[in-house]
């Protein structure tokens, strides 16, 4: 491959999907924040999904901007990301009634670590306390108890994941709840790890890779189309549980934008 300068714009097509799903996952932002304002609903689910939500966006945002600063090979692992994201975004709002305690594990997961371990220096744990305390208090008096509950759970031994035991690994949540991403949750694995295939999954020139940035054009197409439909999935997961968008929105997208990149990749 030879050396060159970019940026490499999108084509025309694929900054229209970008784009266009950008302001499907924003719009969802805004009517569940003009939602939750109205009724006060949730706040500790509300605050969830709109932190994994806004992750989101960014992420897809960062895909494009490595994609066309010649960084394609790298966005493995910003679509892997984008996967655990979905998986988040699941395990709070897959069940409403147990939604504000799983939004509770989520908020709170980092601070209750650097609680229970051993080394945080005194200040840092009374700092942590006063958060975990803060959002616990946002929770109704039986979920209090299961948050006192899992915080003990902590100190004998810290969970693998924040969701887990309710759910096992975000691989098992994929392949059971989402099977039509196991194929990409499989081979981005690889991709964050460093697999040697993993490592060369976007590159047009694998066996021609390099240090510098280049031009990947068939790659940024299967980059882009990828993160496009799981920011969109996790918008309509997240506009379904808010109860702020419905299906038709969805489809329409997904056929109008999505599936005709399928076309193009497979040419």
């Amino acid at each position: 491959m030879e050396k060159a300068d970019g940026p490499w714009t999108l084509p025309e097509d694929l900054a229209k999907l970008h784009n266009v799903i950008i302001h499907y996952g924003v719009q969802i932002q805004k009517a569940s924040l003009a939602q939750y304002e109205k009724t006060g609903n949730g706040p500790l689910s509300h605050m969830a999904l709109s932190h994994l939500h806004r992750t989101a966006i960014v992420n897809h945002r960062a895909t494009r901007s490595l994609c066309e600063a010649g960084w394609t090979p790298t966005t493995p692992t910003m679509i892997r990301t984008l996967l655990d994201i979905l998986v988040s975004t699941y395990a709070v709002g897959s069940k409403p009634e147990n939604s504000e305690y799983m939004g509770f594990k989520y908020l709170a997961h980092s601070f209750i670590e650097a609680i229970v371990d051993p080394d945080s220096a005194p200040e840092l744990v009374a700092a942590d306390t006063s958060q975990v305390d803060k959002i616990k208090n946002q929770l109704q008096s039986a979920d209090v108890k299961r948050a006192n509950d899992l915080i003990t759970e902590y100190k004998v031994k810290t969970p693998p994941y924040w969701y887990w035991p309710e759910f096992p690994s975000p691989g098992a949540v994929v392949k059971q709840s989402m099977p039509r991403n196991w194929d990409l949750w499989h081979f981005f694995c690889g991709s964050v790890h460093g697999a040697f295939i993993g490592s060369l999954l976007f590159s047009d020139f694998p066996d021609d890779a390099g240090i510098d940035p280049g031009e990947n054009p068939r790659k940024t197409r299967s980059a882009i189309v990828s993160s496009s439909r799981l920011l969109m999935d996790i918008s309509f997961a997240r506009g379904q549980f808010e109860g702020v968008t419905d299906l038709s929105e969805y489809t329409n997208i997904v056929r109008k934008y999505i599936l005709p990149q399928r076309t193009i990749i497979q040419s």
